[in-house]
This record gives structure tokens, sequence and C-alpha cells, in this order.
């Protein structure tokens, strides 16, 4: 009798996680529900879908010039008129079917949501090669991270050849005064990328380790990603290599026709040119770039990294960028993610669709650029501090840019990545950020970010390095919402107490 029991109870197990194995395989497609592009200009999109196995996916409502690959959830396309094109997303696939709403939009302004992808420099630093970024786009796809909306990949300093010692421009940056920030490496710290800087029409010449830029990118695109490149203003990158002064118009020419679809654009040397330390002078090189990325036939997503100087947040739409770095670069220890995010607490009124704050890529999982070397090492935050940074980032509509070694991918990090409700926060179509709202008397934070839905996110994060104890009614107070703790995803009451750690989050949805 005992035994016929226990055979009860197992089959009855084993066909509740059957069931909950195929709810876990319902199709679903993540991502932002709008999508921004410029009338008359090329675009790719991949629409994130969470499926196992092979799908097909349709449009009702696509509209013309616009190509959606069944197989491949990559859209491509040219639209010529302005407007709001409404869609119906279809999903279909062994485990069943999933639908969402869409729109693509058509206008003046790009990335209505921040962009997410990866980014080179906190993984090889100074030792990049086409090699690398081609396993790392392996890596994107095979782990799944694409399908949470991972499609960008920047391929960060150094690309392009370093000049050589004799060439002039080295003893033109020294002979130069420098009013503002100034910094570069070089001549000789790249010797193995030196060479002719470029081609008999003025192109930039890649270096030797990317020895088939062009169909890097091709295969890249194939693949559904979104494909980025590095440059400064001035003549040398910060890494040492040869940047776009004097070549603007050139260069944005030739990145739009190789296929490019993001622009970091990093100051360096250019504060060897600058004039004088106006407004004026930091916004030159800025709007310079950006009304030559304008006349090309591709939208070119522009970032500008000059490191929040100037109060970049408040002129940063004006020169016509979608993102702007706002401090200096970031570090794997808390001091300075916290200050980075903290840097925030008070400037979400730059934030919204096209415009967003930018406190630099994320340092989470295995890293090795920081210093430059490529050597990969263990992360110093904590896996509770890598938490708390992905969380922020989200709450803040931060650019999200893994900074991982993804060839070191571990199931923490993968679990970080993948979390598609937080991902939700920061890809929200309402493009507002958190703000600062209180200090609790035990110093805890409270974070509040709305959403398009009219819900929204909160964040009570402790900054301290001991565990403070909060319940929940003491930062919600409405007995009518429904709210889910986005990491455990579970309901919690307002009558929960918390134990939060050090340097913890309690991420909220409130509804």
């Amino acid at each position: 009798m005992v035994n016929q029991i226990r055979i009860a109870i197992l089959l009855a197990l084993v066909g509740l996680v059957s069931q909950w194995s195929h709810l876990l395989a319902q199709p679903k497609i993540n991502g932002p529900e709008v999508y921004g592009a410029r009338p008359g200009k090329d675009f790719i999109y991949t629409i994130p879908v969470q499926v196992r196995g092979p799908f097909r996916i349709s449009a009702q409502g696509l509209p013309k010039g616009v190509r959606l690959n069944a197989k491949t959830a990559v859209m491509t396309g040219n639209v010529k008129q302005t407007g709001k094109y409404a869609m119906e997303l279809t999903v279909k696939a062994t485990d069943g079917i999933a639908k969402k709403q869409f729109t693509l939009v058509v206008g003046d302004r790009l990335a209505l949501t921040p962009p997410m992808g990866w980014s080179s420099w906190y993984s090889y630093g100074r030792h990049v090669t086409q090699e690398q970024i081609e396993r790392t786009a392996a890596i994107l796809k095979e782990k799944g991270l694409q399908q949470y909306g991972w499609n960008l990949i920047e391929i960060d300093d150094p690309w392009a050849r370093q000049p050589p010692r004799e060439d002039t421009v080295w003893q033109s940056l020294k002979s130069r005064k420098q009013p503002i920030y100034t910094y570069y490496e070089g001549p000789d710290n790249l010797p193995e990328r030196q060479g002719s800087v470029r081609d008999e029409q003025g192109n930039l010449v890649p270096n030797r380790f990317f020895p088939d830029l062009k169909g890097l990118i091709g295969q890249l695109h194939a693949d559904g990603f979104k494909v980025g490149i590095y440059s400064s203003p001035g003549p040398i990158t910060c890494a040492g290599a040869s940047g776009s002064y004097g070549y603007e118009y050139r260069d944005a020419a030739y990145w739009a026709a190789l296929g490019f679809d993001y622009l970091k654009y990093d100051w360096c040397s250019y504060g060897a040119y600058a004039q004088d330390d106006s407004p004026e002078e930091y916004k030159k090189p800025y709007r310079l770039m950006s009304d030559a990325l304008r006349k090309q036939k591709r939208d070119i997503i522009y970032a500008l990294c000059q490191y929040g100087m100037n109060e970049v947040w408040s002129w940063g739409d004006e020169v016509g960028g979608q993102l702007w770095r706002t401090g200096q670069d970031i570090r794997d220890n808390w001091k300075s993610v916290y200050s980075a995010m903290k840097n925030l607490a008070d400037k979400a009124g730059f934030v919204k669709p096209g415009n967003w704050n930018d406190p630099d890529i994320l340092q989470i999982g295995t890293i090795g650029g920081n210093d430059g070397d490529g050597e990969k090492r263990k992360n110093g935050l904590t896996e509770e501090e890598q938490r708390t940074h992905f969380s922020m980032w989200c709450m803040l509509s931060a650019p999200l840019l893994i900074g991982a070694n993804l060839e070191e991918l571990d199931d923490f990090t993968r679990s970080l990545l993948t979390n598609e409700e937080v991902i939700a926060l920061d890809q929200d179509a309402l493009g507002r950020a958190a703000t600062l709202e209180k200090t609790l008397s035990n110093g805890l934070e409270v974070w509040r970010k709305p959403l398009a839905d009219g819900s929204e996110a909160l964040a009570v994060l402790n900054p301290s390095d001991q565990t403070c104890t909060l319940i929940l009614n003491e930062v919600v107070n409405e007995p009518d919402k429904e709210i889910k703790d986005l990491w455990k995803r579970e309901t919690v009451s307002l009558q929960m107490k918390k134990e939060l750690p050090a340097h913890a989050v309690w991420l909220l949805h409130v509804k």
C-alpha cells in the first residue's frame, strides 16, 4: 500500500513537472513595444523571440519597405514616409503561440529605448581582434542572450591602425596647448597595430587583427546583430589608434557604406584642439560628426563619450546624440558603481525616448579590459553588488552594454542578463528614468520609476556596509496594489519584512 502511494505521488510530481516545463517553454516576444527609424534610411532590428527550437514569426501591418525574416525575426528595411506603423507580431513554435503589439515609429528620433548589447573594451581592451568579436557573437546566440534583446556588438578601441612614430600627428599634439582634458596613448604602445592609417580614398584602414571588417559586419547582420564602431573627434583615440579629426564626413560615409549601426565617439585627444573651455567648444566636434552621420543613407545611433564634461546631459540632444556618458570610466568595485548611479539621482529630467544618460558599460561577469590588458579575471563586485548594479542601470533607463568576457559566461551572470522582467524596466516605452525619492532613517534609499502602463518600478537600495531591515508598508502604503519581487519572481505583501544585506537592492513592480 505504501509503495502504491509513493508511485501515485511520483506520477503526480512527474505530471506537474511536465506541465511546468510546458509553461516554461511557451514562446514569448521580449523587447520594447516601439522602435525608431528615420525616413529613407536603412535599418536593422531583431525582434527578441524567446523560444525553444525553430519558430516562424509574422507581422500584421508590416509597412511598405520593411522585410521580416520569418525564421530569424530579423527586421530590415527603409520606410520613406514618417508615421507610426502599428503591427501585431505573432510567433508560432512547437510549444505554442505568442503575440505582441509593436510600433515602428518613423520620424526624427533613433534609440527610442536604450541600446542593448556588448562592448569589447572591458573584455579585451587593447588586444581586441576580429576573431574575438566573432566568438562573442556566437556565444550571444548559443546561450540565448539575443532572445532577450542583447543585439548590438560594439567594436571598441583599437580596431584602426596606429600612426607610426615618425607621423607628424604626434609632434602636432605635443606642441598644442591643452585647455580642456586631453588623453591619448602612443606613439609606440601598439607596435603590432601600426601602419599607414588611411587608404587612397582617405578611409581609415583596419589593423591586421581585423582582416575582413566588411565580411565581419555582413556576418553579424546575417545573425541579426547591429554592429557598432569606435572613434574619436581628435586625431588619436584613447588607446592610440587613428581618430577622425579632419575626416569626419569621410569616416561617416565609410562606416555607413560598411553597414555600421552605432558609433561611440570618444573625446580623447580632441582636447588639444579645443580653443577654450566654453560650452560651444565642447559641442563643436560632436555637432560636426552628427551632421556627417545625418547625411548617410543608414541609421547610425550616436553615442557621445566625453565623461560628463560641461554637463553633457543638458545639450547632448542638441548636438544630435542619442546617449552620452555622464562620468568617468567605472570600475568593478562598489564605490565606483554606486557613485555612477548616485550621480544620476537628480538627472531624470534629461531622459526621454532617444535621449539616455549613460553611466558606462556594465561591470558584470568575468572582465579583463579595465586595465586594457585583456587578461580575464574575477569581478571585484560580489554577486549581490552585481545584481544591484544591473537593477539600477535598468531603473535609470541606462544603455545596457555587457562588459563581460562571454567566453567565461557562468550561470549567475546569465541569470542576470536573462531576467526579461527586469530588462523590461529599462526598455519601457515611456522612456523615463528613476529618481531618488527619499532616504529612510536607516539609510535605505527609495528610487521610483514610472512605466508606460501606469504602474511603477520601486527599488529600495542599501548603500551601506551593514544589513538593514525594512517592512514594505514603510514605502508602499496603498493596499490595493499588486507588488512583485522581480528577482524572486513572486508576489509580496505589504506586511513583508525584508533584510537587505550591504549593497543589496529590493526591486519591485507596483501596479
